[in-house]
This record gives C-alpha cells, structure tokens and sequence, in this order.
C-alpha cells in the first residue's frame, strides 16, 4: 500500500510525514514511534488497520527520512517532540493516538494537553516505572555510547529489550544503530537523561489529565516495561484498560506470528469503530 507524504514545517524544523488513506475510512490514527526507530516500524500497524483507519506515520527531525531536511545540530527535547505531535494532530484531526515504547512519553505529554480530535489512545510497551532491568540497560547504553562503543551498545539492545526478536530484525537493529551520527547519538543520550529526571509526581499529574479511553498493551515476557508496572496508571486514569500479549517481549508484534495476530485483534477491537460495534452487538 502506497503512502501520500507531506513535508511539514513546525517551528524551526521539518517533519517527513507519511499517509496511508482508503476511500471508505472516515477516521485516522497518528502512530508515535520509540527512541530513533522511524516510520518502518509501524509496518505491521499499517497492514492490519488501514482497512478502518487511515493511518498517519511521522519521522521526528533527527530520524528518517526527516534527517536530509533539518540542519545538523541541535537536540529535540521532550518539549519539542510533543509540540511537534500536538501541531500535526492539529492539522491532520486523527480520532485515535497509538504510541509505542519511549514514543509513550511524548504521546503522555500531548495527550494531558487534550488534544480536541482525539477520542481514544493506546500506550504500548511503556511504563511509568524505570524497574532495575530497564535502568540496568539505559545506563548500559549511554555508559557505551559516551565512550564511542557504539557498536557494543547496538548489542546491548538486541541482548536486552530485543532479545526475543527474530535474527532478521537483530541484524537490521544493529545495522541501524552502529551507523548513528554524533548527532544521533547525543539525542540519544539526552533523551536517557531526561526520561531519568522525571520522578512519580511528574507521572501522577500527567496521567491524572488524561480523560479519553486508553489502552495500555504490554508484553507478557516484557522485563522493562512489564504489564506489573503499568498498573499503577489505574489510580490516576479515569477510563484505563489494559491487555498483555502473552509470549510477547518488548517489541509485540514485531517479534512473531502470534504476537502479531494478538496485537492486530487487541488494536482492531479498541481502535476501529465497526469492530467496537460488533463486540458489543
């Protein structure tokens, strides 16, 4: 399925916009990736929703097919990455939000801001929690990033949060991640310091302003983002939900067959206004 692409100017930067519309649609999802992953990532989300959502995709100015617009240099903070996702959800009014892993805390931040169009979300792989295994690997990255083992700290990855992606999806994680620029590599130890500067409170008033209906979607197996650790959004959040991917680590649906059909049923029926109907017929 081939994408319309927009070129979007926001404030200073340039953002590689990506739309995959069909004609019986009439509402749209804005998909949030993670960390320095881009628009190819959602390429399981694209297949199974597209046929009841439109389905709008982004890279941030640092990533993707963004990069080649924006002049080298600088650092996107967290701020600038939820403005940025405020300003295109302001221009393209999709009805839904889905974000995955490290994209979630952007996606939190925009949607305490309640963005009008938005009527339901879903935070998937994200937790509000930094557990031991999730600490044990950023600081394991950045210690290896900081002293130029980058292609050690693309190991790291795939030995930590990746371990039970197939080994095809290992050799592109690493392919990608041990070719990163000096700019790419202080982004990616700037947004480690600040996702360790948030503390419980920032949490508690963040998800305390969310209303809309949201999902969180956790891996069974995941050790970094476990389905235990979300729990707590239950006592801030109104209208929460939560499902668990059984077999499932941190990557969901890019890891195997069934983890991909369970994430397609659990999307489809929270996400897709004729399947809502159906399940409740």
């Amino acid at each position: 399925m081939k994408a319309n692409t927009d070129l979007v100017k926001i404030g200073n930067h340039c953002v590689h916009v990506e739309i995959y519309q069909q004609p019986q649609n009439t509402e749209s999802i804005i998909m949030v990736n993670g960390a320095l992953a881009t628009t190819a990532s959602f390429t399981n989300c694209v297949k199974y929703l597209s046929d009841g959502l439109n389905v709008i995709l982004f890279d941030l100015p640092f990533a993707g097919q963004s990069k080649a617009h924006n002049p080298v240099g600088g650092i996107i903070t967290k701020e600038d990455e939820v403005n940025i996702l405020l300003a295109l959800i302001e221009r393209y009014q999709p009805t839904s939000l889905l974000s995955v892993s490290w994209g979630g805390y952007a996606a939190m931040m925009a949607l305490a801001q309640s963005p009008t169009s938005i009527r339901r979300a879903v935070l998937a792989s994200f937790s509000t929690q930094l557990n031991e295994s999730m600490l044990r690997y950023i600081n394991g990255a950045r210690h290896y990033i900081k002293t130029g083992e980058v292609k050690t700290a693309a190991n790291l990855l795939n030995e930590e949060v990746g371990k039970y992606l197939p080994r095809l999806l290992k050799h592109i994680n690493y392919r990608h991640l041990s070719r990163l620029d000096d700019q790419e590599l202080q982004q990616v130890c700037f947004h480690i310091e600040q996702i360790l500067s948030m503390n419980d409170t920032d949490y508690e008033q963040l998800l305390g302003n969310i209303e809309i209906p949201t999902l969180f979607v956790n891996g069974k197996l995941d050790e970094y983002t476990t389905p235990e650790d979300i729990l707590i959004a239950d006592d801030y959040m109104p209208k929460c939900k939560f499902e668990v991917v059984p077999n499932a680590g941190h990557f969901l649906d890019l890891e195997h067959a069934d983890a991909r059909q369970r994430m397609e049923k659990i999307l489809r029926g929270f996400l897709i206004p004729s399947e809502l109907e159906r399940q409740v017929a």
